[in-house]
């Protein structure tokens, strides 16, 4: 089976695909990475935080050491997409990268440090230095506000995924999305004989598990517990598939033995790059779980952009 990267360049949509599935769709017209000049508008001063216009009528927020009035300038960088109903997030501590290198703007002194396994180039070195203090420098300057430095999403994707294929086209004529598209549509998606109830609410999600009509003829727990564990891969992959965030609350089926699912939920987890943090059963039965976000989930992406239909 071979695993590859596809790109739809007018969508500005990338997936990556394994073992003949979509396991990851990212929308590259994100902002996230961008650097702007941002001017202050207001302010909370018991929680060091800040609301910064960073572009004519948008707005984020960010909490910040340093002190600013109202009016200020700011040099800000995008670090969060704006999802349920809370604005985007910046950051004051930037951080820039190449090829080689990568520095933050804190602390003021520090220089770029060499990414590992990479071989010392002061070309690079010298030119991330130099892009770190004309940002600094420019929270003097006007006009406000103004993009200062745009990020290529695309382009440090690539590079993180190391070596795959890449393919070009339209993401509707590839099979794999239209199979992504379906399953993301379903509220009830089915594996073999089982489904779940996938039930994404704006703060919680809730993942209930249901057999149908499949009985046991023998060991009623271990086929509960059987069945447990061969959904961990379709829950896991799911939750990273749809950019679920937030809590999520897991009804599996009720068996005796619910250290060995946590376990293997645990290994699933770790394997599919997911950054969750369990906590495991609660007294209720329970599984529970918090994702960290990443923007809004995936359903709402793709309706937004009107590929749901």
């Amino acid at each position: 089976m071979t695993d590859f990267i596809f790109i739809d360049k007018e969508k500005k949509l990338v997936a990556k695909i394994e073992d003949v599935r979509i396991v990851e769709v990212k929308f590259y017209d994100s902002l996230i990475g961008n650097i702007y000049r941002g001017k202050v508008t207001n302010k909370i001063d018991a929680l060091n935080a800040y609301f910064i216009e960073y572009d004519k009528g948008e707005s984020l927020y960010m909490t910040s050491p340093v002190s600013y009035k109202i009016g200020d300038n700011v040099i800000v960088q995008y670090v969060r997409d704006p999802a349920n109903g809370k604005l985007a997030l910046g950051s004051l501590n930037f951080k820039l990268e190449n090829d080689s290198y990568y520095v933050k703007r804190f602390p003021i002194a520090k220089r770029p440090t060499k990414k590992k396994d990479k071989k010392r180039n002061d070309d690079l070195f010298n030119e991330l230095l130099a892009e770190k203090e004309r940002l600094i420098r420019e929270e003097k300057f006007y006009p406000t506000p103004k993009l200062l430095y745009e990020n290529s999403y695309l382009k440090n994707y690539l590079e993180k995924q190391g070596p795959i294929e890449v393919r070009e086209g339209n993401i509707n004529d590839l099979s794999e999305f239209k199979d992504c598209l379906n399953l993301i549509k379903d509220r009830k998606p089915s594996y073999k004989e089982y489904s779940l109830i996938i039930d994404e609410l704006e703060t919680l999600t809730v993942i209930d598990v249901n057999t149908d009509s499949k009985k046991s003829k023998n060991n009623k727990d271990k086929f509960l517990e059987n069945i447990n564990l061969d959904l961990i891969d379709f829950i896991v992959y799911n939750l990273k598939l749809r950019n679920i965030g937030g809590m999520v609350v897991i009804d599996f089926l009720r068996n005796k033995n619910k250290e060995v699912v946590e376990e293997s939920f645990r290994k699933k987890v770790e394997e599919m790059n997911l950054e969750a943090e369990i906590f495991g059963f609660t007294a209720m039965g329970l599984f529970e779980l918090t994702i960290k976000r990443r923007g809004d989930s995936l359903r709402k992406d793709l309706d937004k952009r009107n590929l749901l239909s």
